[in-house]
């Protein structure tokens, strides 16, 4: 009998484990779809999720209220938790200099967020271009943001891109983040 009962409650216990093994990557880790986008005038391609829109005029003027500080391109899913921004800057850079710059971003930031948690920064080549990166989760009204910054030169100038979503959302986009900033490609 007692054996009957366990090999019923280990058959049990080893589909549970089993269901959950395997569909664990759909609920927690699985990238969105993604498809390449031309922004910035066709200047940069970047793989967003298929479902990413501009965000309204309307969101833009709550999000960024001061107009000459808006950035050029943001795409945001439906409730506008998961955003991609991007803003050709007028700071001059030369590609050696993607470093210092990043350096120079995060003191700048340290300053103005001091609750903010650093994550990670570095830079690496992505096709053929030094991007420099840093990651980190920020308090907001609300709730904590997660903010991946990601940057490089373009036309010897800062082309400076976000991917930003809220914490709780966080283990979903991971390894999606990871992609968009792994696809930045600019066009000659």
């Amino acid at each position: 009998m007692f054996s009957q009962q366990f090999n019923s409650m280990t058959k049990k216990s080893l589909t549970t484990a089993l269901f959950l093994l395997f569909s664990l990557p759909f609920f927690a880790g699985a990238q969105a779809k993604l498809e390449k986008r031309a922004l910035l005038n066709g200047r940069i391609e970047l793989l967003v999720p298929v479902n990413f829109k501009p965000m309204t005029k309307e969101m833009m003027a709550i999000k960024y209220p001061n107009p000459g500080q808006q950035p050029g391109v943001v795409l945001t899913d439906e409730n506008a938790e998961v955003n991609i921004v991007a803003t050709f800057t007028p700071q001059p850079i030369q590609p050696s200099q993607v470093g210092q710059y990043k350096e120079f971003l995060m003191n700048s930031l340290k300053k103005s967020h001091p609750g903010a948690k650093w994550l990670e920064d570095g830079v690496k080549t992505v096709n053929g271009k030094n991007v420099g990166y840093f990651k980190m989760i920020t308090p907001a009204a609300d709730q904590n943001v997660f903010v991946y910054y990601f940057f490089t030169n373009m036309d010897a100038r800062v082309l400076l891109l976000t991917f930003n979503c809220t914490e709780t959302l966080l283990p979903k986009w991971k390894a999606t983040a990871e992609t968009i900033v792994a696809s930045l490609k600019i066009v000659q």
